[in-house]
């Protein structure tokens, strides 16, 4: 129950004390005031207006063209001339020459396998055509509003502000009544 009798004596003080200020305070109302002149507030910027420009390019190249089967050409000819050579050695001297002539018949056989497999392997110029481009920035000045210079006249006395947007005609104003001191 003393929660009620805080919160009626706390709302009855604030009641109580609010209406002796009410006398304190300036009364104020709102009203029109008509426009006399609107003056734009304006600025120059610099703007810019990047630009592309492209064109065709000739372009000259040379190209160093390789048949990537040149090494297997040459691993596929070792083992076949190693595998003739063997052949042919335990042939010839009854098997004594055998080693020699396995190394022998790797070797030509490597080098008959590069040379059938880098047959492919040439060099030629050619060239074509490539796009390319460069951007460049132009300017220009622009004018921008600001803001406005308003000049209003309210009961017979000109008025001057500064507002973001043009008001019209007329404009709205606040208007405060105080008593005057003795």
């Amino acid at each position: 129950m003393n929660k009620y009798l805080i919160a009626s004596l706390t709302a009855t003080t604030f009641a109580v004390c609010s209406a002796a200020q009410a006398g304190q305070y300036p009364s104020s109302y709102t009203d029109r005031a008509r426009v006399v002149d609107v003056e734009p507030i304006v600025r120059t910027v610099r703007v810019e207006h990047p630009r592309r420009e492209c064109w065709d390019e000739e372009v000259r190249y040379s190209a160093h063209d390789h048949n990537h089967d040149a090494a297997g050409g040459m691993i596929v000819g070792g083992v076949i001339g190693g595998l003739v050579g063997h052949a042919v050695g335990r042939r010839i001297n009854k098997g004594r020459g055998r080693h020699a002539a396995t190394v022998a018949g790797t070797l030509i056989g490597a080098a008959v396998g590069h040379g059938a497999g880098g047959r492919g392997h040439r060099d030629h110029a050619g060239g074509g055509y490539r796009e390319r481009c460069t951007t460049h920035v132009d300017y220009s000045t622009e004018e921008r509003v600001d803001g406005y210079w308003v000049t209003y006249r309210y009961k017979g006395e000109e008025f001057r502000t500064r507002m973001r947007r043009d008001p019209g005609d007329s404009l709205p104003v606040r208007v405060r009544v105080t008593p005057l001191a003795d």
